[in-house]
């Protein structure tokens, strides 16, 4: 409760700055990936399922909150703070019935997840709803982009359960078995060790023909030599993990440990760039030299925020994508968690990769988990 109660004041503080009488907050369930269903999460607890869900937040601590929900009968009241659960109706009905009940006259009520409203929605709550209406996602953003020590403690125990799912990839693959039979071992193991659920695709990729360089195939079989990867996610209370490591069915060649060195080195130099105060662009383009010198690849796109989504802010290198401000550069603060995840290909070689999280401090960062940064055998 303690940690919702500093969720609370911090974004009720942030309402009072901008003048902000009334937040509404949007989420759907999304896939984890780019900040659809950690909105409500964040601010309530309860995490929307089966469908659209909103929460009506005042700035007056005096008024009681509102949250409207997905699927009444599927409902755990301990799931949230908030007294006043209502099942699925019309949000715009809600919003409107919430402002006349608590004489909320031309009320000044930002929109928190606009991005995941049906355009028909939104401009039902701009033509039905008589407020001053502002986009305010960057309210719930820029709180969730900063974590707590409880939210960092989260991330490195799904960083644990990950780790269970590397070993048992490493102990399970050989020559003759498939991508999709070690998706199943490596996500057996981690249901074991208490992952929730998978915030996105086990991604397990082999060989050099193009076919097999997209995750949804699963069906190549491995051979020795081969060089695969692993690009897996986990949660644990809600919070995600998302790491990759590079695999070899044998030893790896020495033409294979000059390119993962190479890959190793650009994601040292993100870390060593990585403090707070910096753009997070400038992560990204320390990165980006290593791989331009190494393997001429004209490379962006770093990274990213993770925590309730697999993909949050800060965005690390995606600044150049102008038509959303989701991708915005963001000057990094202490205790954002982000990836770096530099990849490379060859057409001799194949695939590599490797990526981690890392938790911004005030000089430098501090990698999430401990799982080896080498070529690992099998």
């Amino acid at each position: 409760m303690e940690e919702f109660e500093r969720r609370e004041a911090s974004v009720r503080a942030r309402m009072g700055e901008r003048g902000i009488d009334v937040l509404v907050i949007y989420s759907s369930p999304g896939s984890l990936r780019f900040g659809q269903r950690g909105h409500v999460m964040y601010i309530s607890g309860y995490e929307p399922c089966f469908g659209d869900t909103m929460v009506i937040l005042p700035y007056d601590e005096g008024i009681e909150p509102v949250l409207e929900i997905d699927a009444a009968e599927y409902f755990p009241p301990k799931s949230t703070w908030i007294k006043d659960v209502r099942p699925p109706r019309d949000f715009v009905k809600t919003l409107k019935d919430y402002l006349r009940e608590n004489n909320l006259v031309n009320a000044r009520v930002g929109l928190v997840g606009e991005y995941s409203m049906s355009p028909w929605l939104y401009n039902r709550f701009l033509t039905e709803v008589e407020a001053d209406f502002v986009n305010a996602s960057d309210i719930l953003e820029n709180e969730r982009a900063v974590k707590s020590s409880y939210e960092i403690e989260c991330i490195r125990r799904a960083s644990e359960i990950a780790k269970k799912g590397f070993e048992a990839a490493a102990e399970f693959a050989k020559p003759g078995v498939t991508g999709a039979e070690i998706q199943a071992e490596v996500e057996k193991a981690c249901r074991i060790a208490g992952s929730e659920i998978f915030p996105h695709y086990t991604m397990v990729t082999s060989g050099t023909e193009d076919v097999y360089e997209s995750w949804w195939y699963g069906f190549g079989k491995l051979k020795r030599g081969d060089l695969w990867l692993l690009d897996l996610g986990t949660t644990h209370r809600g919070y995600c993990c998302d790491i990759c490591r590079t695999f070899v069915v044998g030893s790896p060649s020495q033409e294979q440990r000059d390119v993962f060195e190479g890959l190793l080195e650009a994601q040292k130099a993100g870390e060593k760039a990585a403090r707070e105060g910096v753009l997070a662009s400038e992560v990204d383009r320390a990165v980006a030299e290593v791989l331009r010198e190494t393997f001429s690849i004209d490379w962006w796109g770093t990274g990213h925020g993770v925590g309730l989504e697999v993909h949050e802010w800060p965005f690390v290198g995606y600044s150049h994508v102008l038509h959303s401000q989701a991708y915005r550069d963001m000057v990094l603060r202490e205790n954002m968690v982000i990836s770096m995840e530099p990849a490379a290909y060859h057409p001799e070689v194949g695939e590599m990769q490797i990526e981690d999280e890392f938790r911004i401090t005030k000089t430098g960062c501090e990698r999430l988990n401990d799982i080896p940064r080498e070529i690992i055998q099998c």
